[in-house]
């Protein structure tokens, strides 16, 4: 039976991932990620994220919730949770009911989803995705963001900027971007490059980039960019060079 509000109708064609900011939520495997990174959140709010994502811009009511995820609970117990689920929601993403960026609460009636939303559909979308962004620590200080695939102008390149912004509000400050599994970059993907750079400078760190190769490599110098921003011929020799710096520094 489809519900007036089209709760139950969107849930049966939902999309396996929604990609918002510097999240993206997979419907599918339950996981909320941010800048590539995994973020724990409890089931009940995940599903209603992804009730309010498939409803983006939309109502979504208390009394829709109610039969979606809590069909068998009191009204007691379903306001319980479900204004539970919406703090420990906003908390995870940062967000709160005064000055919402993503969730804006309708007194009395319920939810909705006020960011613009990107949808992911099956597996063959997921392959063509322009970017994929994971990042690692290595001791005792370094960030080592392995980027691979096109960093080209489209929604996917801003992951690198959110990127650094969140690691920057995590105090991290001594960045090397592996790129050695890029295949292109355009002018809008070495703007985004270099005003990270300047984001970590300006902060008191440091940026540096490893592993270009062909194009790409023939790309940062023509542009000069490889004058501005120190370059390794692989991630390890960066973080080498990032201790052998502190060293110095140190002397």
């Amino acid at each position: 039976m489809v519900k007036s509000d089209g709760i139950v109708a969107a849930s049966l064609q939902s999309p396996h991932s929604f990609r918002f900011g510097p999240f993206e939520a997979d419907a599918e495997t339950g996981e909320l990620r941010k800048s590539g990174r995994r973020l724990h959140l409890q089931e009940k709010p995940f599903q209603v994220l992804i009730a309010l994502l498939e409803r983006r811009g939309n109502l979504v009511s208390r009394k829709a919730l109610h039969e979606r995820l809590w069909p068998g609970d009191t009204f007691v117990d379903f306001e319980n949770g479900l204004n539970t689920a919406i703090s420990k929601l906003r908390e995870v993403l940062g967000d709160s009911a005064k000055d919402h960026r993503y969730i804006e609460t309708l007194a009395r009636r319920g939810y909705r989803f006020t960011s613009s939303v990107e949808e992911v559909g099956g597996p063959a979308a997921v392959q063509q995705r322009e970017l994929n962004i994971q990042r690692r620590f290595i001791e005792p200080d370094n960030v080592v963001v392995e980027i691979v695939g096109r960093i080209v102008a489209g929604p996917e390149c801003q992951q690198i900027e959110w990127l650094i912004s969140d690691l920057l509000s995590q105090d991290e400050k001594k960045i090397i971007f592996d790129i050695s599994g890029v295949s292109q970059i355009d002018s809008t993907g070495v703007g985004i490059i270099v005003m990270c750079f300047g984001k970590m400078k300006k902060a008191g760190g440091d940026l540096r980039v490893a592993g270009a190769r062909g194009i790409v490599e023939e790309v940062l110098k023509m542009t000069k960019v490889d004058r501005i921003i120190s370059s390794y011929p692989t991630a390890a020799a960066a973080v080498e060079g990032v201790a052998g710096q502190g060293k110095l520094s140190g002397a």
